[in-house]
Protein backbone atom coordinates (compact mmCIF):
# COMPACT_ATOMS: atom_id res chain seq x y z
CA UNK A 1 0.00 0.00 0.00
CA UNK A 2 0.92 3.50 0.05
CA UNK A 3 3.85 4.45 2.59
CA UNK A 4 5.09 0.50 2.19
CA UNK A 5 8.77 0.09 1.62
CA UNK A 6 9.63 -3.75 0.11
CA UNK A 7 13.58 -4.46 -0.23
CA UNK A 8 16.34 -2.70 -1.04
CA UNK A 9 19.98 -2.40 0.00
CA UNK A 10 19.65 0.88 1.59
CA UNK A 11 16.93 0.85 4.07
CA UNK A 12 15.44 -2.45 5.71
CA UNK A 13 12.16 -1.49 6.73
CA UNK A 14 9.71 -2.79 4.72
CA UNK A 15 6.36 -1.51 6.88
CA UNK A 16 5.54 1.90 8.11
CA UNK A 17 5.40 3.32 11.38
CA UNK A 18 1.82 2.76 11.59
CA UNK A 19 1.83 -0.94 10.98
CA UNK A 20 4.45 -1.64 13.41
CA UNK A 21 2.96 0.51 15.57
CA UNK A 22 -0.81 -1.44 15.02
CA UNK A 23 1.44 -4.77 15.81
CA UNK A 24 2.80 -3.66 19.18
CA UNK A 25 -0.66 -2.44 20.28
CA UNK A 26 -2.31 -6.05 19.40
CA UNK A 27 -0.39 -7.39 22.36
CA UNK A 28 0.86 -4.55 24.21
CA UNK A 29 4.28 -6.31 24.47
CA UNK A 30 6.54 -7.12 21.34
CA UNK A 31 8.13 -9.92 22.85
CA UNK A 32 4.74 -11.76 23.56
CA UNK A 33 3.65 -11.23 20.27
CA UNK A 34 6.60 -12.67 18.64
CA UNK A 35 6.78 -15.86 20.94
CA UNK A 36 2.25 -16.22 20.30
CA UNK A 37 3.20 -15.37 16.61
CA UNK A 38 5.97 -18.14 16.03
CA UNK A 39 3.69 -21.28 18.04
CA UNK A 40 0.52 -19.75 16.09
CA UNK A 41 2.49 -19.94 12.88
CA UNK A 42 3.53 -23.48 13.67
CA UNK A 43 0.36 -24.67 14.70
CA UNK A 44 -0.49 -22.72 11.02
CA UNK A 45 1.47 -25.05 9.42
CA UNK A 46 0.26 -28.19 10.87
CA UNK A 47 -3.40 -26.98 9.68
CA UNK A 48 -2.34 -26.46 6.35
CA UNK A 49 -0.13 -29.99 5.60
CA UNK A 50 -3.82 -31.69 7.02
CA UNK A 51 -5.74 -29.71 4.56
CA UNK A 52 -3.32 -30.08 1.29
CA UNK A 53 -2.61 -34.41 2.22
CA UNK A 54 -5.88 -34.91 3.97
CA UNK A 55 -8.70 -33.17 2.11
CA UNK A 56 -6.97 -31.29 -0.99
CA UNK A 57 -5.11 -34.13 -2.68
CA UNK A 58 -7.90 -36.54 -2.00
CA UNK A 59 -10.54 -34.11 -3.44
CA UNK A 60 -7.54 -34.05 -6.74
CA UNK A 61 -7.57 -37.55 -7.37
CA UNK A 62 -11.19 -38.05 -7.53
CA UNK A 63 -11.74 -35.35 -9.87
CA UNK A 64 -9.30 -37.05 -11.81
CA UNK A 65 -10.89 -40.56 -11.99
CA UNK A 66 -14.24 -38.76 -12.50
CA UNK A 67 -12.95 -37.10 -15.42
CA UNK A 68 -10.96 -39.34 -16.82
CA UNK A 69 -8.33 -37.34 -17.08
CA UNK A 70 -4.82 -39.42 -17.96
CA UNK A 71 -2.69 -40.07 -15.24
CA UNK A 72 0.75 -38.81 -16.63
CA UNK A 73 -0.77 -35.30 -17.31
CA UNK A 74 -2.44 -35.67 -14.01
CA UNK A 75 0.87 -36.39 -12.42
CA UNK A 76 2.07 -33.36 -13.82
CA UNK A 77 -0.28 -30.82 -13.48
CA UNK A 78 -3.01 -31.68 -10.50
CA UNK A 79 -0.71 -33.23 -8.49
CA UNK A 80 2.23 -30.81 -7.99
CA UNK A 81 -0.46 -28.25 -8.34
CA UNK A 82 -1.78 -30.07 -4.87
CA UNK A 83 1.58 -30.06 -2.94
CA UNK A 84 2.36 -26.43 -4.41
CA UNK A 85 -1.11 -24.76 -2.99
CA UNK A 86 0.35 -23.05 -0.08
CA UNK A 87 3.13 -21.60 -2.45
CA UNK A 88 0.63 -20.44 -4.84
CA UNK A 89 -1.86 -18.97 -2.15
CA UNK A 90 0.49 -17.31 -0.32
CA UNK A 91 2.18 -15.13 -3.29
CA UNK A 92 -1.21 -14.57 -4.31
CA UNK A 93 -2.56 -13.17 -0.93
CA UNK A 94 1.08 -11.36 -0.52
CA UNK A 95 0.80 -9.99 -4.14
CA UNK A 96 -2.96 -7.95 -3.26
CA UNK A 97 -2.77 -7.63 0.46
CA UNK A 98 0.52 -6.78 1.62
CA UNK A 99 2.93 -6.36 -0.64
CA UNK A 100 6.28 -7.41 1.11
CA UNK A 101 7.89 -10.20 -1.06
CA UNK A 102 7.14 -12.77 1.59
CA UNK A 103 5.29 -14.48 -1.18
CA UNK A 104 8.69 -14.58 -3.39
CA UNK A 105 10.39 -15.42 -0.42
CA UNK A 106 8.37 -18.35 -0.02
CA UNK A 107 8.75 -19.98 -3.21
CA UNK A 108 12.19 -19.31 -3.47
CA UNK A 109 13.15 -20.95 0.33
CA UNK A 110 10.39 -23.91 -0.91
CA UNK A 111 12.23 -24.82 -4.32
CA UNK A 112 15.55 -24.66 -2.54
CA UNK A 113 14.28 -26.69 0.89
CA UNK A 114 12.26 -29.72 -1.58
CA UNK A 115 15.74 -30.29 -3.32
CA UNK A 116 18.17 -29.31 -0.80
CA UNK A 117 16.27 -30.93 2.40
CA UNK A 118 13.66 -32.88 0.70
CA UNK A 119 15.64 -35.12 -1.63
CA UNK A 120 18.81 -34.98 0.64
CA UNK A 121 16.94 -36.80 3.07
CA UNK A 122 14.86 -39.44 0.97
CA UNK A 123 19.14 -39.62 -0.51
CA UNK A 124 19.66 -41.12 3.03
CA UNK A 125 16.65 -43.53 3.44
CA UNK A 126 16.11 -44.63 0.35
CA UNK A 127 16.87 -48.30 -0.49
CA UNK A 128 20.17 -49.49 -2.03
CA UNK A 129 18.42 -51.61 -4.28
CA UNK A 130 16.56 -48.70 -5.34
CA UNK A 131 15.38 -48.12 -8.86
CA UNK A 132 16.74 -46.03 -11.49
CA UNK A 133 15.68 -42.95 -12.37
CA UNK A 134 15.29 -42.41 -15.91
CA UNK A 135 17.91 -40.31 -17.56
CA UNK A 136 15.32 -38.70 -20.08
CA UNK A 137 12.76 -37.32 -17.54
CA UNK A 138 15.24 -36.22 -15.43
CA UNK A 139 16.81 -33.84 -18.24
CA UNK A 140 13.86 -32.74 -19.23
CA UNK A 141 12.98 -31.85 -15.86
CA UNK A 142 15.85 -30.44 -14.62
CA UNK A 143 16.27 -28.65 -17.94
CA UNK A 144 12.77 -27.39 -17.45
CA UNK A 145 13.53 -25.93 -14.19
CA UNK A 146 17.06 -24.31 -14.84
CA UNK A 147 14.95 -22.83 -17.70
CA UNK A 148 12.48 -21.50 -15.04
CA UNK A 149 15.46 -19.99 -12.89
CA UNK A 150 16.82 -17.94 -15.86
CA UNK A 151 13.87 -16.89 -17.15
CA UNK A 152 12.43 -14.99 -13.44
CA UNK A 153 16.11 -13.67 -12.98
CA UNK A 154 15.59 -11.85 -16.19
CA UNK A 155 12.38 -10.84 -15.22
CA UNK A 156 12.89 -9.58 -12.33
CA UNK A 157 16.17 -7.97 -13.12
CA UNK A 158 14.69 -4.46 -13.09
CA UNK A 159 12.93 -4.67 -10.23
CA UNK A 160 9.29 -4.83 -12.03
CA UNK A 161 7.40 -7.40 -13.80
CA UNK A 162 5.55 -7.07 -16.74
CA UNK A 163 2.14 -8.25 -17.41
CA UNK A 164 3.81 -9.94 -20.35
CA UNK A 165 6.50 -11.24 -18.48
CA UNK A 166 4.68 -12.99 -16.32
CA UNK A 167 1.78 -14.23 -19.23
CA UNK A 168 5.36 -15.83 -20.39
CA UNK A 169 6.06 -18.00 -17.72
CA UNK A 170 2.76 -19.45 -17.08
CA UNK A 171 2.73 -20.14 -21.10
CA UNK A 172 6.23 -22.08 -19.98
CA UNK A 173 4.18 -24.28 -17.98
CA UNK A 174 2.19 -25.13 -21.12
CA UNK A 175 4.89 -25.41 -22.72
CA UNK A 176 6.06 -28.24 -19.62
CA UNK A 177 2.90 -30.29 -19.65
CA UNK A 178 3.25 -30.54 -23.57
CA UNK A 179 6.42 -32.11 -23.24
CA UNK A 180 5.11 -34.23 -20.32
CA UNK A 181 2.11 -35.57 -22.32
CA UNK A 182 4.26 -36.26 -25.66
CA UNK A 183 7.12 -37.21 -24.55
CA UNK A 184 7.17 -40.91 -26.38
CA UNK A 185 6.17 -38.54 -29.63
CA UNK A 186 8.86 -35.97 -29.40
CA UNK A 187 11.25 -38.87 -28.52
CA UNK A 188 10.32 -40.47 -31.42
CA UNK A 189 10.17 -36.90 -33.63
CA UNK A 190 14.24 -36.14 -32.60
CA UNK A 191 15.82 -39.56 -32.97
CA UNK A 192 13.91 -40.87 -35.93
CA UNK A 193 15.26 -38.46 -38.24
CA UNK A 194 18.70 -38.75 -36.43
CA UNK A 195 18.46 -42.73 -36.98
CA UNK A 196 17.54 -42.73 -40.19
CA UNK A 197 20.63 -40.31 -41.14
CA UNK A 198 23.56 -42.48 -39.26
CA UNK A 199 22.33 -45.32 -40.63
CA UNK A 200 22.22 -44.04 -43.82
CA UNK A 201 25.19 -42.44 -43.88
CA UNK A 202 26.83 -46.57 -42.47
CA UNK A 203 25.43 -48.64 -45.25
CA UNK A 204 26.46 -46.32 -47.84
CA UNK A 205 30.01 -46.50 -46.78
CA UNK A 206 29.50 -49.74 -46.56
CA UNK A 207 28.04 -49.93 -49.74
CA UNK A 208 25.29 -52.12 -48.66
CA UNK A 209 21.42 -51.31 -49.64
CA UNK A 210 19.78 -48.64 -47.67
CA UNK A 211 16.57 -50.58 -47.59
CA UNK A 212 18.13 -53.53 -45.83
CA UNK A 213 18.89 -51.49 -42.88
CA UNK A 214 16.91 -50.99 -40.38
CA UNK A 215 16.52 -47.41 -39.58
CA UNK A 216 16.07 -48.30 -36.04
CA UNK A 217 18.34 -50.76 -34.75
CA UNK A 218 20.29 -48.02 -33.07
CA UNK A 219 17.52 -46.57 -30.82
CA UNK A 220 16.64 -50.10 -30.27
CA UNK A 221 19.67 -51.18 -28.78
CA UNK A 222 19.89 -48.25 -26.21
CA UNK A 223 16.16 -49.03 -25.50
CA UNK A 224 16.94 -52.77 -24.92
CA UNK A 225 20.20 -51.84 -22.60
CA UNK A 226 18.46 -49.57 -20.61
CA UNK A 227 15.70 -52.08 -20.23
CA UNK A 228 17.59 -54.63 -19.00
CA UNK A 229 19.12 -52.09 -16.87
CA UNK A 230 16.06 -51.65 -15.04
CA UNK A 231 14.99 -55.15 -15.05
CA UNK A 232 18.97 -56.10 -13.14
CA UNK A 233 18.01 -53.26 -10.78
CA UNK A 234 14.53 -54.39 -9.58
CA UNK A 235 13.85 -55.03 -6.00
CA UNK A 236 12.84 -57.90 -5.34
CA UNK A 237 10.37 -57.08 -2.47
CA UNK A 238 6.77 -57.22 -3.42
CA UNK A 239 5.73 -53.72 -2.93
CA UNK A 240 8.90 -52.19 -5.47
CA UNK A 241 7.51 -54.64 -8.35
CA UNK A 242 3.95 -54.01 -8.20
CA UNK A 243 5.10 -50.92 -10.02
CA UNK A 244 6.53 -50.59 -13.48
CA UNK A 245 8.35 -47.76 -14.59
CA UNK A 246 7.43 -46.64 -18.59
CA UNK A 247 9.62 -43.82 -19.86
CA UNK A 248 9.33 -40.53 -17.72
CA UNK A 249 5.68 -40.43 -16.79
CA UNK A 250 5.00 -43.71 -15.34
CA UNK A 251 6.80 -42.34 -12.27
CA UNK A 252 3.89 -39.39 -11.92
CA UNK A 253 1.19 -41.94 -12.94
CA UNK A 254 2.36 -44.10 -9.44
CA UNK A 255 2.18 -40.86 -7.11
CA UNK A 256 -1.52 -40.31 -7.69
CA UNK A 257 -2.35 -43.91 -6.20
CA UNK A 258 0.39 -44.72 -3.89
CA UNK A 259 2.16 -41.66 -2.55
CA UNK A 260 -0.55 -39.51 -0.84
CA UNK A 261 -2.50 -42.13 0.78
CA UNK A 262 0.04 -45.24 2.04
CA UNK A 263 -1.57 -48.43 2.16
CA UNK A 264 -3.34 -50.09 5.47
CA UNK A 265 -0.28 -52.10 7.08
CA UNK A 266 2.57 -50.38 5.04
CA UNK A 267 5.24 -48.51 5.52
CA UNK A 268 2.89 -45.80 5.02
CA UNK A 269 1.10 -46.66 8.68
CA UNK A 270 4.26 -46.89 10.13
CA UNK A 271 5.19 -42.68 9.47
CA UNK A 272 1.95 -41.65 10.30
CA UNK A 273 2.04 -43.77 14.15
CA UNK A 274 3.01 -41.75 16.50
CA UNK A 275 5.72 -43.63 18.36
CA UNK A 276 7.28 -41.07 20.66
CA UNK A 277 6.19 -38.72 22.58
CA UNK A 278 6.23 -35.40 20.18
CA UNK A 279 4.50 -37.69 17.55
CA UNK A 280 1.47 -38.32 20.55
CA UNK A 281 1.98 -34.51 20.74
CA UNK A 282 1.51 -33.73 17.19
CA UNK A 283 -1.66 -36.24 17.35
CA UNK A 284 -3.58 -34.82 19.84
CA UNK A 285 -2.93 -31.00 18.35
CA UNK A 286 -3.72 -32.37 14.94
CA UNK A 287 -7.17 -33.96 16.36
CA UNK A 288 -9.27 -30.14 16.56
CA UNK A 289 -7.83 -29.38 12.93
CA UNK A 290 -8.88 -33.23 11.66
CA UNK A 291 -12.29 -32.34 13.80
CA UNK A 292 -12.50 -28.40 11.96
CA UNK A 293 -12.16 -29.68 8.16
CA UNK A 294 -14.06 -32.84 8.39
CA UNK A 295 -17.31 -30.94 9.34
CA UNK A 296 -16.83 -27.84 7.28
CA UNK A 297 -15.20 -30.09 4.34
CA UNK A 298 -17.45 -32.39 2.71
CA UNK A 299 -16.19 -36.03 1.74
CA UNK A 300 -14.80 -36.67 -1.59
CA UNK A 301 -14.52 -40.07 -1.07
CA UNK A 302 -11.68 -42.06 -2.58
CA UNK A 303 -10.18 -42.34 -6.17
CA UNK A 304 -12.13 -45.72 -5.95
CA UNK A 305 -15.10 -45.01 -4.08
CA UNK A 306 -15.83 -41.32 -5.29
CA UNK A 307 -18.82 -39.39 -3.59
CA UNK A 308 -20.99 -36.94 -5.18
CA UNK A 309 -19.59 -34.33 -3.52
CA UNK A 310 -15.84 -34.19 -4.57
CA UNK A 311 -16.58 -30.64 -6.45
CA UNK A 312 -17.63 -29.39 -3.59
CA UNK A 313 -15.08 -30.88 -1.27
CA UNK A 314 -12.45 -29.50 -3.76
CA UNK A 315 -13.52 -25.61 -3.51
CA UNK A 316 -14.00 -25.95 0.74
CA UNK A 317 -10.00 -27.36 0.53
CA UNK A 318 -9.47 -24.23 -1.33
CA UNK A 319 -11.03 -21.78 0.57
CA UNK A 320 -9.03 -23.34 3.69
CA UNK A 321 -6.15 -23.12 1.71
CA UNK A 322 -6.52 -19.37 1.24
CA UNK A 323 -7.29 -18.49 4.67
CA UNK A 324 -4.46 -20.38 6.29
CA UNK A 325 -1.91 -19.06 3.90
CA UNK A 326 -3.40 -15.71 4.25
CA UNK A 327 -2.77 -16.35 8.67
CA UNK A 328 0.75 -17.28 7.52
CA UNK A 329 1.79 -14.60 5.87
CA UNK A 330 -0.02 -12.59 8.31
CA UNK A 331 2.02 -14.20 11.19
CA UNK A 332 4.97 -13.80 9.36
CA UNK A 333 4.75 -10.09 8.64
CA UNK A 334 4.15 -9.40 12.32
CA UNK A 335 7.25 -10.71 13.03
CA UNK A 336 9.45 -9.56 10.81
CA UNK A 337 7.51 -5.61 11.76
CA UNK A 338 8.03 -6.40 15.11
CA UNK A 339 11.93 -7.91 15.22
CA UNK A 340 12.74 -6.03 12.24
CA UNK A 341 13.60 -9.11 10.30
CA UNK A 342 13.15 -8.87 6.35
CA UNK A 343 10.39 -10.96 4.41
CA UNK A 344 13.16 -12.46 2.33
CA UNK A 345 14.78 -14.15 5.35
CA UNK A 346 11.48 -14.61 6.79
CA UNK A 347 9.57 -16.94 3.05
CA UNK A 348 13.21 -18.30 2.56
CA UNK A 349 14.03 -19.73 5.77
CA UNK A 350 11.02 -20.01 8.24
CA UNK A 351 7.98 -20.03 5.88
CA UNK A 352 9.52 -22.18 3.51
CA UNK A 353 9.78 -24.65 6.17
CA UNK A 354 6.21 -25.22 6.84
CA UNK A 355 4.98 -25.13 3.13
CA UNK A 356 7.22 -27.56 2.26
CA UNK A 357 5.67 -30.05 4.41
CA UNK A 358 3.51 -31.85 1.86
CA UNK A 359 6.32 -32.55 -0.87
CA UNK A 360 8.89 -33.43 1.90
CA UNK A 361 6.21 -36.04 2.89
CA UNK A 362 5.49 -37.44 -0.06
CA UNK A 363 8.91 -37.52 -0.33
CA UNK A 364 10.02 -39.81 2.36
CA UNK A 365 6.82 -42.20 1.88
CA UNK A 366 8.28 -42.73 -2.21
CA UNK A 367 12.22 -43.30 -0.73
CA UNK A 368 11.45 -45.85 1.90
CA UNK A 369 9.12 -47.46 -0.74
CA UNK A 370 12.20 -47.68 -2.98
CA UNK A 371 10.86 -45.63 -5.67
CA UNK A 372 13.88 -43.00 -5.63
CA UNK A 373 12.39 -41.80 -9.35
CA UNK A 374 9.30 -40.81 -7.70
CA UNK A 375 10.57 -38.41 -4.76
CA UNK A 376 12.82 -36.80 -7.59
CA UNK A 377 10.17 -36.73 -10.53
CA UNK A 378 7.53 -35.18 -8.00
CA UNK A 379 9.95 -32.36 -6.32
CA UNK A 380 11.03 -31.53 -9.89
CA UNK A 381 7.03 -31.15 -11.02
CA UNK A 382 6.72 -28.90 -7.48
CA UNK A 383 9.48 -26.46 -8.12
CA UNK A 384 8.71 -26.04 -12.15
CA UNK A 385 4.80 -24.92 -10.94
CA UNK A 386 6.50 -22.59 -7.95
CA UNK A 387 8.78 -21.15 -10.16
CA UNK A 388 5.75 -20.78 -13.61
CA UNK A 389 2.51 -20.66 -11.97
CA UNK A 390 3.13 -19.76 -8.52
CA UNK A 391 5.24 -16.70 -9.45
CA UNK A 392 3.76 -16.26 -13.20
CA UNK A 393 0.01 -16.19 -12.04
CA UNK A 394 -0.42 -13.91 -9.48
CA UNK A 395 1.59 -10.97 -11.22
CA UNK A 396 0.00 -11.88 -14.12
CA UNK A 397 -3.42 -11.43 -12.51
CA UNK A 398 -1.78 -8.22 -10.45
CA UNK A 399 -0.73 -6.66 -13.69
CA UNK A 400 -4.29 -7.18 -15.30
CA UNK A 401 -5.91 -5.89 -12.57
CA UNK A 402 -4.03 -2.61 -11.96
CA UNK A 403 -2.81 -1.92 -15.56
CA UNK A 404 0.84 -1.51 -14.25
CA UNK A 405 3.98 -4.09 -13.83
CA UNK A 406 4.22 -5.89 -10.53
CA UNK A 407 7.08 -3.70 -8.17
CA UNK A 408 9.72 -6.04 -6.70
CA UNK A 409 12.86 -4.67 -5.02
CA UNK A 410 16.06 -7.11 -4.63
CA UNK A 411 19.10 -6.56 -3.66
CA UNK A 412 21.86 -8.64 -5.41
CA UNK A 413 20.77 -11.51 -7.13
CA UNK A 414 24.16 -13.51 -7.39
CA UNK A 415 23.84 -14.96 -3.99
CA UNK A 416 20.19 -16.78 -5.03
CA UNK A 417 21.04 -17.18 -8.84
CA UNK A 418 23.92 -19.61 -7.89
CA UNK A 419 22.10 -21.52 -5.08
CA UNK A 420 19.29 -22.07 -7.65
CA UNK A 421 21.19 -22.79 -10.24
CA UNK A 422 22.74 -25.19 -8.13
CA UNK A 423 19.99 -27.07 -7.14
CA UNK A 424 19.36 -28.21 -10.37
CA UNK A 425 22.75 -29.03 -11.70
CA UNK A 426 23.93 -30.87 -8.74
CA UNK A 427 21.28 -32.83 -8.36
CA UNK A 428 21.17 -34.14 -12.37
CA UNK A 429 24.88 -34.63 -12.50
CA UNK A 430 25.14 -36.07 -8.92
CA UNK A 431 22.24 -38.75 -9.74
CA UNK A 432 24.63 -39.36 -13.11
CA UNK A 433 27.47 -39.49 -11.05
CA UNK A 434 25.66 -42.37 -8.32
CA UNK A 435 23.79 -44.62 -11.78
CA UNK A 436 20.82 -42.42 -11.85
CA UNK A 437 20.17 -43.47 -7.95
CA UNK A 438 19.53 -41.79 -5.00
CA UNK A 439 23.00 -42.37 -2.75
CA UNK A 440 24.18 -41.05 0.91
CA UNK A 441 26.68 -38.97 -0.40
CA UNK A 442 24.34 -37.47 -2.84
CA UNK A 443 22.34 -36.41 0.11
CA UNK A 444 25.23 -35.19 2.43
CA UNK A 445 26.02 -32.99 -0.71
CA UNK A 446 22.55 -31.65 -0.68
CA UNK A 447 22.15 -31.34 2.75
CA UNK A 448 25.15 -29.28 3.21
CA UNK A 449 24.59 -26.97 0.60
CA UNK A 450 21.75 -26.24 2.16
CA UNK A 451 23.43 -25.71 5.43
CA UNK A 452 25.50 -22.97 3.19
CA UNK A 453 22.40 -21.32 1.90
CA UNK A 454 21.11 -20.98 5.29
CA UNK A 455 24.48 -19.04 6.65
CA UNK A 456 24.52 -16.86 3.71
CA UNK A 457 20.79 -16.03 4.17
CA UNK A 458 21.68 -14.60 7.79
CA UNK A 459 24.96 -13.18 6.56
CA UNK A 460 23.42 -10.89 3.70
CA UNK A 461 20.49 -10.37 6.36
CA UNK A 462 22.21 -8.91 9.40
CA UNK A 463 25.61 -7.83 7.35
Amino acid sequence: GPGRVLLSDDDKNWFTSEECDTEFELLGNGALAVVIYIFASLYNFLALAIVVDGFFVRSIEVILRRLKISEDVAGAIFMAAGTSAAELFSNLIDTFVYRTNIGFGVIYGTVLFNIFVGVGYASYICPSNSKKCDWRVMARDTMWYLFSIVMVVIFIWDQEMQWYESFILVLMYVGYITTVCYQHKLEEWIFDPLGDAVDAMLSERAGANPKSVKANDMRNAMELDEKSDLDSDRPSSNTASEHKPEGGDGDRKIDMNVEKVPPAGGEGDDLDAPVTVIGWVIKCLSFPLEFVFTWTIPDSGTAAQPTNKYMFSFFCACLWIAGLSWLMVKFATGIGCIIGVGPVLLGTVFLALGTSIPDCMSTAIAARKGEGAIAVSNTLGSNIFDMQIAIGLPWFIFSLVEGEPYPLRHGPLAGPIVFLLLSGLVLHFGLSLFGWKLRRRLGFVLNSLYLIFIIYVFCEEFA
